[in-house]
């Protein structure tokens, strides 16, 4: 392996797609120990890591690309979780990162999300079941990732209440994918402070918290006024994936909430995928309009 020169080496890595395999590899000399650091891309992380074994592993790794931390299936108490510190020192030694997955990490708050910001090159970010994280911590993440593109948030009972930071990235108008499932604290009318928001977006997709059947009439804008219809007059032109999940409103209401994007589907003159569950209010208009209007829809269920 000594004798083979440096480039044709980084091409066998780019061959071997199994973890495990690399990790055996790097063994082997204190060549491909250096080079596959350097070339390493994503790794995936699970419950038993250290603060401080973290550390050495970001510092092998400085180039990573992509990283995923789940600790689905575990406890706070059942092994070592990454938490602040750690999160910390992985936006300090990563600071290429453009995709991060965060999932079940029950020891992370808004201190750890911040020190995201310092990952300028911030596409993708994916947090599943954060429940320390809140709506002041998203806010203060966001101001410094201007490069973000794709945001799912899933299952964080923290965010409730402000909604400056869904304003602020419909302000900043930078965002293809949005996917919020299952977050008690967030309602179907705090989109509409989106705004022009949804020029750009690209994928949208909001399932709500609770079950349909535990409403006995439907949800209400309490910030409904009558005279000022413009809230729902936003564009939208460029969404190709919509799905909406667990939704109630008047059928024939003046308060229609997220099903105005049907209301608006001669504008969705893109969108190949819709996915409508359990959404109550839907009529046979929309539906009618919706066929006549989506003339790229490749997928459709109901």
């Amino acid at each position: 392996m000594e004798h083979l020169s440096e480039e044709l080496i980084i091409e066998i890595l780019k061959k071997i797609t199994r973890t495990s395999d690399l990790n055996s590899l790097s063994l082997v000399s204190k060549q491909l120990y250096t080079i596959d650091a350097e070339q390493r891309a994503a790794i995936r992380l699970g419950c038993g890591l250290a603060t401080e074994d973290f550390l050495a592993l970001c510092s092998r790794f400085p180039n990573l690309l992509k990283v995923e931390i789940d600790y689905s299936g575990s406890t706070p108490g059942n092994g070592n979780h990454i938490d602040n510190q750690g999160l910390f020192v992985l936006s300090s030694c990563c600071t290429l990162l453009n995709d991060i997955t965060l999932t079940f990490c029950s020891k992370i708050n808004d201190a750890a999300i911040v020190c995201l910001s310092y990952c300028k090159k911030l596409i993708s970010l994916k947090l599943n079941s954060l429940p320390e994280v809140t709506s002041s911590g998203l806010l203060m993440l966001f101001f410094g990732c201007k490069a973000l593109s794709s945001l799912f948030i899933n299952d964080c009972k923290g965010i409730a209440g402000s909604t400056e930071w869904l304003e602020y990235l419909g302000t900043d108008g930078s965002l293809e994918e949005l996917v919020v499932n299952n977050c008690q604290g967030i309602s179907q009318y705090d989109f509409l402070k989106f705004g022009r928001g949804w020029m750009k977006l690209k994928k949208f997709e909001f399932e709500n918290k609770e079950s349909l059947w535990k409403h006995f009439g439907p949800s209400h804008d309490s910030s409904y006024n009558a005279n000022c219809v413009y809230k729902y007059d936003l564009c939208c032109q460029n969404l190709e994936d919509l799905r909406l999940a667990r939704l109630i409103t008047e059928p024939e209401g003046p308060e229609i909430g997220l099903r105005f994007l049907l209301r608006k589907c001669k504008a969705l003159e893109k969108l190949c995928k819709l996915c409508l569950e359990y959404v109550n209010g839907v009529i046979d208009k929309d539906m009618i309009v919706l066929s006549q209007s989506c003339k790229n829809l490749k997928s459709i269920s109901f």
